[in-house]
């Protein structure tokens, strides 16, 4: 089990998730200086969405062990986890999986629920929780994605090392296909993107993926993982055309309520 606990997190430190540029847009334009109340940094790596002041949503994959009885850091407080409630769908891979051809490992991440919920043992005070998205309409849409991850532009990929710097960047992209559990998006090259295109890196997993709509914003998407071809050793995240997928949160509505009505 400790074997495959690293592996896991060699994996997904690699090719899981970062806020990945254009690079011919200057990389500052991407930089926040304030995050969004609702985005909350987990214990190692990763983000967590406020969706209730005593309810964060993450993906499943971001919970290395068992953080029941651990802290959360929010604005400088600790907030001790209560509960954690992964989805029954939701597996680790088997250390097969994270060696040699991708696309066994490709198919093992389509198929499983990639999202948990963390419940606080108090209210988060002085943040503002975000609503999720209920509708199927995603697709087509144009949504913001936040995260503190690595960083790197389309053309050399991702860079691990900028991780450590916890920068928050945020980028654009349009929801390409809503299918089933996840939603799915490209990074297009300059010519067909967006003026602030991007997607998701490594120490980004979970972070929000949002729409606005007549002002307010509404959580879609949970950075999740990257389609990947070839061999493991030789795969590089974040390059121009790469897909990144995302969990799709509508498709968990049911789920998510009703947890947090039990």
């Amino acid at each position: 089990m400790k074997v495959l606990f690293i592996l896991s997190i060699i994996f997904f430190s690699t090719y899981g998730n970062a806020v990945v540029k254009r690079h011919d847009v200057p990389p500052e334009k991407y930089v926040l200086e304030k995050a969004p109340g609702y985005l909350i940094d987990m214990p190692h790596e990763g983000h967590g969405v406020l969706i209730n002041a005593q309810w964060v949503l993450t993906v499943a994959h971001t919970i290395f062990y068992d953080y029941v009885g651990k802290s959360i850091e929010i604005d400088s407080k600790s907030y001790q986890i209560k509960s954690v409630h992964k989805h029954a769908d939701y597996a680790e891979p088997s250390k097969a999986l994270l060696k040699g051809d991708l696309a066994p490992l490709m198919t093992f991440l389509y198929a499983r629920s990639d999202i948990a919920l963390i419940e606080l043992s108090s209210p988060v005070s002085n943040r503002k929780p975000i609503d999720i998205y209920t509708n199927d309409d995603e697709k087509g849409q144009r949504v913001t994605v936040f995260g503190r991850g690595a960083t790197g532009n389309g053309i050399t990929g991702e860079n691990i090392e900028s991780k450590s710097l916890r920068e928050l960047n945020h980028f654009e992209n349009i929801i390409e296909s809503a299918e089933a559990h996840w939603l799915a998006f490209k990074f297009d090259e300059p010519v067909n993107a967006l003026p602030l295109e991007g997607m998701h890196g490594s120490g980004d997993s979970g972070g929000a993926s949002v729409i606005i709509q007549q002002g307010v914003p509404y959580l879609v998407g949970l950075s999740s993982w990257q389609l990947a071809h070839g061999d493991i050793s030789t795969f590089q995240g974040g390059l121009y055309g790469t897909t990144a997928y995302q969990v799709r949160v509508s498709s968990y509505r049911n789920w998510i309520f009703g947890i947090l009505s039990q």
